[in-house]
């Protein structure tokens, strides 16, 4: 079954084209199981073929894929008359070898299909080099038109870029993943893609080797759940710390943070042991 593409340009043809060149883009709506024709503006169909030289076959456009076509005049298609050329469609084969549906190339869209990575997605890697097809997550604002179907996935959570013409990547560098709460009250009223502090640490140094002081973060909040929002520390269930209780005396002198000099304390933020990797994101 011949199937029949059809799209709308901002600036319609008056008359299909007559020269070489003329390129088409379109969302295809449906995938083809053999030969295809492409009717631009309610005007006469003309035959599409692949890059092997023959009409396509089959897979070569699928549905939902972006698709580029370019007009083409002369004798080694279609007889000389006027046809179309697949140049690319997202997730779609291309013709290669005798052009049969068995022996189309694979493209790298169906490569990143078949290996579950879809756009948003966020892998490590070991190696300090950037794959095809992935982009570092360091916050830099890239092309909404370039980077299209990430821009899809992510839209601006991460960051507005321009405003217009680019978006803000997630910056993973030098963080902590983790995982979004959801409604399930772990990490209550959390936003989406945002950020959070870590958990303040106190600590003191010693004075003629030995320490010379016991230091306590303390705040000023006096609910318990404002005072964890204060010290980034979460609220917990007690009953996972049955035989525990909290002891301690009262302060004597308090300073602004971070201390960090003479008889003032110190302080830091926690982190667990870890190892650095490059962060990525598939576009």
């Amino acid at each position: 079954m011949t199937i029949i593409y059809t799209a709308s340009n901002s600036l319609p043809f008056a008359a299909l084209p007559t020269t070489n060149g003329v390129v088409q883009y379109f969302r295809a709506t449906m995938t083809n199981p053999a030969d295809a024709t492409y009717a631009p503006d309610g005007l006469a169909a003309a035959p599409i073929y692949g890059l092997g030289g023959l009409l396509l076959q089959g897979d070569e456009i699928v549905a939902g894929g972006n698709v580029t076509l370019v007009s083409h005049i002369g004798p080694l298609l279609n007889g000389g008359a006027l046809c179309w050329v697949l140049i690319s469609c997202d997730g779609g084969a291309q013709q290669v070898a005798n052009a049969t549906r068995s022996q189309h190339a694979v493209t790298l869209g169906q490569i990143s299909i078949a290996s579950g990575a879809a756009p948003g997605d966020v892998k490590y890697s070991a190696a300090n080099t950037v794959p095809a097809g992935w982009l570092k997550a360091d916050g830099a604002a890239v092309s909404r038109c370039t980077y299209a179907a990430l821009f899809a996935a992510i839209g601006t959570t991460y960051g507005k870029g321009d405003g217009a013409s680019t978006f803000t990547l997630p910056d993973l560098r030098g963080e902590f993943i983790r995982g979004f709460d959801d409604g399930r009250g772990v990490d209550a009223g959390r936003v989406f893609g945002s950020r959070q502090k870590g958990t303040l640490q106190t600590y003191d140094t010693t004075e003629y080797n030995k320490a010379n002081g016991v230091w306590s973060a303390c705040t000023s909040l006096k609910t318990g759940a404002a005072s964890q929002v204060a010290m980034g520390v979460d609220p917990y269930e007690v009953t996972d710390y049955a035989t525990v209780t909290i002891g301690g005396a009262d302060a004597i002198n308090n300073f602004e943070l971070p201390g960090l000099g003479q008889d003032r304390g110190y302080s830091g933020v926690t982190r667990p042991r870890n190892i650095s990797l490059l962060a990525l994101i598939k576009y």
